[in-house]
């Protein structure tokens, strides 16, 4: 392999890292190999982008190459065959024993894919309230940050946007509620707890 192919796997590889420091994962990132091997970082990593896919409670965090292979084996059947990227079973468990450079390749591919369902979701977006020349001038790729920021917005498609947006905070709102409900019943129980505790004390010294 020549230096600059070297350079240019390398280079790539750390446009992976940065991507992945953007994501919050349930726990710090150490080893990318290891880290990935049970298959729930890339599950939580799934659901950002594919999250109607994606179910975390399908995934347990565990260090057997079983449960492993079993994570793995499950995203490849609930998600990565649904977004064209199903795996082969000698990459799963090169996977899940955590093989050098085998993760990032798959997330090289992955990022690729997801680059590319934005850039086509944006097209269909703006193709249903523009001209087809008009859209497709304004739609040319999602790596562009600076053009992608720069772009305006048709206002059909931002209201759009903006009642999807509204509706989703909505029912953060109503699970925001359901939780403080849940912790002062907790709160309730816990008393409830200690009081029994302070009656059975008593009894005890009686």
């Amino acid at each position: 392999m020549s230096v600059n192919t070297e350079e240019q796997i390398d280079d790539t590889f750390d446009e992976i890292y940065m991507w992945l420091d953007q994501i919050s994962f349930s726990r710090p990132r150490k080893n990318i190999s290891r880290d990935f091997s049970n298959g729930v970082f890339m599950a939580e990593l799934l659901k950002e982008y594919y999250p109607r896919y994606v179910d975390l409670h399908n995934y347990y965090p565990g260090n057997s190459l079983a449960r492993k292979i079993d994570n793995w084996r499950t995203l490849n059947r609930k998600v990565l065959s649904k977004i064209n990227m199903k795996l082969n079973d000698k990459v799963i468990t090169q996977l899940a024993i955590g093989q050098e450079k085998i993760i990032e390749n798959i997330l090289i591919k992955l990022r690729m894919k997801i680059l590319n369902d934005c850039n086509n979701e944006r097209k269909l977006l703006y193709s249903a309230y523009e001209d087809d020349d008009i859209a497709s001038s304004r739609v040319e790729s999602v790596l562009d940050l600076d053009v992608i920021q720069n772009k305006t917005v048709p206002k059909s498609a931002f209201l759009k946007l903006q009642r999807e947006f509204d509706g989703k905070k909505n029912i953060i709102v109503m699970q925001n509620a359901k939780i403080l409900h849940l912790e002062s019943l907790i709160k309730l129980k816990d008393q409830r707890i200690a009081d029994l505790s302070t009656q059975i004390v008593r009894l005890e010294h009686h």
